[in-house]
């Protein structure tokens, strides 16, 4: 942590003691497994018990930078949900994460995963905590809603693929994005592996954590 304070001064944000406290819950969490006590699943699960670590947690990911890209996450299923339709938003319950495919090396799910792939507004650059300030992975906050833009089921060589937005806090503010930009979304979705990519982290596959509603 003392490292990652020095390196970018503007994560301390005026208190380097709370942000310390802050950046030591981000760490537990990315050094939990998600079926660990202090992983995704405890937080969805236990959340009142695990109150004051969340608040920690959310309060040291508004620290640290946001990110802009494509991101995915994988889901071991074999096809998309019926329920899972333009203009439905899910809305995750957990800490989410991804993976940043602009990232130097970034490996892609298996084919017989389905991908949800993401424009994301507030995800945060986890990799700023590491010792070299690189890495693939990037997280969102609980609470965290999006909506679905497009779905497309496997097909041949292609895998199944869920193409969504992140929604603002301030949903009347949200411009869906334009038909160019959905399809370099889904052809970022499309894309095969690339020879030499670090393995797909277990920590990035689903379940998505979600509820489902309509906007």
């Amino acid at each position: 942590m003392s490292q990652a304070l020095i390196r970018l001064p503007a994560l301390r944000a005026g208190d380097e003691e709370a942000a310390r406290v802050d950046l030591i819950a981000v760490h537990l969490y990315l050094s939990s497994s998600p079926e660990s006590a202090f992983g995704a699943r405890a937080l969805a699960e236990n959340g009142e018990a695990l109150r004051p670590y969340a608040a920690c947690l959310a309060s040291g990911l508004r620290r640290l930078p946001a990110l802009r890209g494509t991101l995915v996450r994988a889901v071991a299923q074999p096809a998309v949900p019926d329920e899972v339709v333009p203009g439905a938003v899910l809305g995750c319950d957990a800490p989410l994460d991804v993976v940043h495919l602009e990232a130097r090396n970034a490996p892609l799910p298996p084919l017989s995963h389905v991908r949800y792939v993401i424009r994301p507004v507030t995800a945060r650059r986890t990799s700023v905590l590491g010792r070299d300030g690189s890495g693939v992975q990037a997280l969102f906050a609980a609470g965290t809603e999006f909506t679905v833009l497009a779905r497309h089921d496997a097909e041949a060589d292609l895998p199944a693929r869920v193409l969504l937005a992140e929604l603002p806090t301030d949903t009347d503010r949200f411009r869906a994005p334009s038909p160019e930009a959905v399809e370099r979304l889904d052809s970022a979705a499309r894309r095969p592996g690339t020879a030499g990519a670090v393995p797909w982290p277990d920590r990035c596959t689903g379940p998505f954590p979600h509820s489902l509603s309509a906007r």
